[in-house]
């Protein structure tokens, strides 16, 4: 009997693909799979819907596009700006509903979650995009990216972002400027996320152009990848959320508190698998699995902004 739930490396030899592409797919939010204590996890019953709306031979060279069929009420698809809070709800639903809901998120970025849904590849998206000429989060954007789509927008949290930094570079490292003035070695996040726009934003206020901050170009998908790159060794300083810099005992310099928002299209209201994950959203359990995490503030979460 064939076993559901898949392997990284089993998935790249049922498509034939190499394992690196496997994981290229589900970060871009191309592939479902889920990460349970750490590791990914895929449905052979959703690989084998994307199977046949997808040829193999286009799959070594093109990005996959997810399947009408997978958005029902049998799975949630959330796609986004990464986030701790989420991540913990991930598994909560996971442990509480698998596999009768299976729970899915890409860590796309902001801008790549809006785009998803334009797309219809997601059923919500996590974003925390901060609009400069408005000094607004995040309702600026739905008007370029969701013109046309009827759309609520739900808080989740306000979280503090700022500089991660290592202990030993903390008292070199003060601000954005001195990602030029100290040479300092940059973790970057990816195009699109918030997190890397708020930077830029950072970048440009202060004249700075990212040719000259080295490092710009290393980029990673999430905070805790941002906090173990400098843990590692691997930079000196990166923008993150102020519980990953506490998770791994690192230097934070505050910046901003952000809005990190929720956007579904009213569309989905009505599926089975959204309206479990905005109960849980709205219990109390929810303020439960957010727990102790430094820098949140959840006093208006699960509130309609738009």
């Amino acid at each position: 009997m064939e076993k559901e739930m898949l392997t990284a490396r089993e998935v790249a030899a049922y498509l034939n693909v190499n394992e690196k592409m496997v994981y290229r797919l589900v970060r871009e939010g191309r592939l479902p799979g889920t990460q349970i204590t750490g590791k990914w996890t895929f449905s052979r019953r959703l690989i084998r819907n994307w199977i046949e709306s997808n040829s193999l031979h286009k799959l070594k060279s093109f990005p996959l596009s997810p399947h009408p069929s997978l958005l029902h009420s049998e799975a949630l698809f959330i796609a986004g700006s990464n986030d701790l809070i989420m991540e913990r709800m991930q598994t909560h639903l996971i442990k509480a509903f698998a596999p009768r809901i299976l729970t899915y998120i890409a860590n796309t970025g902001s801008l790549g979650g809006l785009r998803a849904l334009h797309l219809g590849r997601a059923h919500l998206a996590g974003v925390h995009l901060y609009h400069p000429q408005s000094k607004e989060y995040n309702i600026p954007y739905l008007k370029d990216f969701l013109p046309e789509e009827e759309t609520l927008l739900f808080h989740l949290a306000s979280r503090c972002q700022g500089f991660i930094c290592h202990p030993r570079r903390s008292s070199f490292f003060e601000g954005v400027g001195d990602l030029v003035s100290r040479d300092c070695r940059l973790v970057n996040r990816e195009p699109g996320s918030g997190t890397r726009l708020l930077l830029d934003h950072l970048l440009t206020e202060e004249g700075i152009s990212p040719r000259k901050v080295r490092g710009y170009s290393q980029e990673v998908f999430t905070h805790m990848e941002v906090g173990l790159a400098i843990l590692h060794d691997e930079a000196d300083v990166g923008l993150g959320i102020e519980a990953v810099a506490e998770c791994l005992n690192l230097k934070f310099i505050p910046i901003t508190t952000e809005r990190y928002d929720l956007v579904v299209p009213k569309r989905n209201l009505s599926i089975k698998s959204v309206q479990v994950f905005f109960n849980l959203l709205n219990s109390a359990k929810f303020f439960k699995l957010a727990g102790k995490l430094a820098g949140y503030d959840l006093k208006d979460s699960g509130k309609i902004l738009h």
